[in-house]
């Protein structure tokens, strides 16, 4: 166990400077990705000033529409079955007779959807990816603050203090991987932190204002600081791209869109039973069609740049494909977790073994671009893994043997 600290830690970790050399590859290097480390803000899409929408909006939006939507279409529900029949006859005829009407305000307001989508398309930084997107980034670190003072509330009897050894050995590997890629304005614009939780999850991750959470069930899961670079390095290319953004926007959007059907839903079907279930089913085809597979991409596309922002600042690109490989290993059924991967958040490990397995030609190529020094050819983190591999499937034989005796 870790040292433990009495202290919220708010230990800055980086000031980066815009200015400061870093390295400039070719811009072939990049092909695979399509992209550029270069100069961030010549392709960095900028709009016009709006006025802000609380950031509390994209956080709540999702209950916050499903209690619109069951008011309304409860309360309609009920209110026509309570009405007289002559007024029924009265309404559905106003109906008929103003029909080209109806039809006419829902196709502005389809019109008025579209209008705002297209007006929020954004050009996705580094990847270029077009993307829609609503929520400002100021509005996103005032989320990510306001999450970073409840976490560290959470978990305050459990912070590692900064004067301890693991605190400085992943202190070292963030600060590595910020200096590297201080030329991208998503890093040179933030104050960084570190905060070290002496918890057994293997578990990291990056709040968008800039807050690096790591637990130490992580640090013990990498055997190396490679291996805790690359985990890094792929977290912290969450708030360079701004997937929290895109995120919450996408699920607002959606929400935005399904109000007026989900309220229909509920005063069109017999009773609040029939309607809960179909409600159910809604969601669960939205979040398997849509909202899941979205966050997949997410994660591809941030163990992609991730990879090179390892590269450039040097860190053995690869373990990144061994990582995974060694957590597929460890899993207690590879199968089951390539077989489900449609009802998932992330990719099973296989996946991601094989796009960074893809993608490590060109990571290497870049990382000798940059000036790094040349990596071991004698040593083969896959090795490990196959070494891993044997051992787990050993010892499972040693246990089933044991169980039949």
């Amino acid at each position: 166990m870790f040292a433990i600290g009495n202290s919220a830690v708010r230990h800055s970790l980086c000031s980066a400077s815009r200015n400061s050399p870093v390295c400039s590859p070719s811009k072939n290097s990049f092909y695979p990705l399509k992209t550029s480390f270069g100069n961030v803000t010549r392709s960095f899409a900028t709009s016009q000033k709006r006025a802000a929408v609380p950031p509390i909006l994209f956080v709540i939006a999702k209950p916050l529409a499903r209690i619109i939507s069951l008011v309304i279409g409860r309360g309609a529900r009920k209110w026509w079955t309570r009405l007289p029949e002559h007024k029924k006859i009265t309404f559905s005829q106003l109906y008929q007779n103003n029909k080209k009407k109806v039809y006419i305000t829902g196709g502005l307001a389809v019109g008025g959807l579209a209008l705002a989508y297209e007006s929020h398309i954004q050009e996705c930084p580094i990847t270029h990816r077009r993307r829609f997107v609503a929520l400002t980034p100021d509005q996103a670190k005032k989320i990510g603050e306001s999450n970073f003072k409840d976490i560290l509330e959470e978990h305050k009897e459990n912070i590692v203090d900064e004067t301890h050894p693991v605190y400085d050995k992943v202190a070292g590997v963030a600060n590595n991987i910020l200096k590297a890629n201080k030329d991208l304005r998503q890093i040179y614009d933030k104050t960084w932190t570190l905060t070290v939780i002496n918890d057994g999850q293997e578990n990291a991750f990056v709040l968008p204002s800039g807050n690096i959470f790591v637990f130490t069930g992580m640090i013990e899961a990498c055997e190396n600081p490679d291996e805790l670079g690359i985990v890094m390095s792929h977290e912290i290319a969450h708030v360079v791209l701004g997937h929290v953004e895109e995120k919450l926007t996408l699920t607002s959007f959606i929400q935005l869109l399904m109000l007026v059907p989900m309220a229909v839903l509920w005063a069109l079907l017999p009773n609040d039973g029939v309607a809960l279930v179909a409600n159910w089913f809604m969601d669960s085809v939205i979040d398997v069609m849509v909202e899941l597979p979205f966050s997949r991409d997410m994660e591809t596309e941030a163990d992609r740049v991730g990879l090179f922002m390892a590269a450039k600042a040097c860190i053995d690109v690869r373990e990144a494909p061994a990582f995974w490989g060694k957590m597929k290993v460890r899993s207690e059924d590879p199968l089951l977790d390539k077989e489900t991967e449609f009802s998932s958040t992330h990719p099973c490990h296989e996946t991601r073994q094989q796009t960074l397995t893809e993608m490590l030609e060109s990571a290497i190529k870049f990382r000798s671009e940059c000036g790094c020094e040349r990596l071991n050819c004698d040593y083969d983190p896959i090795k490990k893994v196959a070494a891993l591999a044997a051992f787990l499937n050993s010892r499972r034989n040693r246990m089933e043997r044991s169980r039949e005796m």
